[in-house]
């Protein structure tokens, strides 16, 4: 009988630590990011039972990032002059749709698998965090969007990736 595919186990977990380091050093190798850029960079990576609703994507989709804001200085009861907005960005991983293609065989490792979505997921945090890329925009500008940062993608994974993570981009 096979695996139940929904939310990451702790074995996915694992493999969801290795496949984040691998992801930042090669995006950051790629950027030419100082070593501490993702540390002060507001992000959190979710997996499915970290998601909202309005999170949880159709059949077929990986992971989204999501901008929200939140208030620098801020102190519970306390308004403070120097509060400042600041942007926040959650990763939103689609543990269901990643196992399911996993268990479709049709990919490879899964820690391989996860670099790979996370890589693409970091361009894209670089490049709204470097204003290169508008978070919202129209749905075909969004495709334009999603063809330049699969192709920076293939690119690090090609130059930076190992032999396993070449192969899923065919290089």
């Amino acid at each position: 009988m096979g695996r139940q595919v929904s939310a990451f186990g702790t074995a996915d977990l694992e493999a969801l630590d290795g496949a984040l380091e691998i992801a930042r050093e090669m995006t950051g190798q790629f950027f030419g990011l100082p070593d501490d850029w993702f540390r002060r960079t507001s992000h959190e990576v979710c997996t499915l039972r970290d998601l909202r609703v309005e999170e949880i994507l159709g059949k077929g989709k990986l992971a989204q990032i999501r901008k929200l804001h939140r208030i620098l200085g801020e102190e519970p009861g306390r308004l403070l002059r120097c509060s400042r907005v600041c942007p926040h960005y959650r990763i939103c991983l689609q543990d269901h749709n990643i196992l399911g293609r996993l268990q479709a065989g049709s990919t490879p490792e899964l820690r391989d698998f996860l670099a790979y979505v996370l890589t693409h997921e970091y361009v894209h945090l670089v490049r709204f965090q470097r204003l290169e890329h508008p978070y919202l925009v129209s749905p075909e500008g969004s495709e334009v969007e999603e063809t330049r940062v699969g192709e920076l993608t293939t690119a690090i994974v090609q130059r930076l990736g190992h032999r396993r993570l070449r192969a899923l981009v065919g290089a």
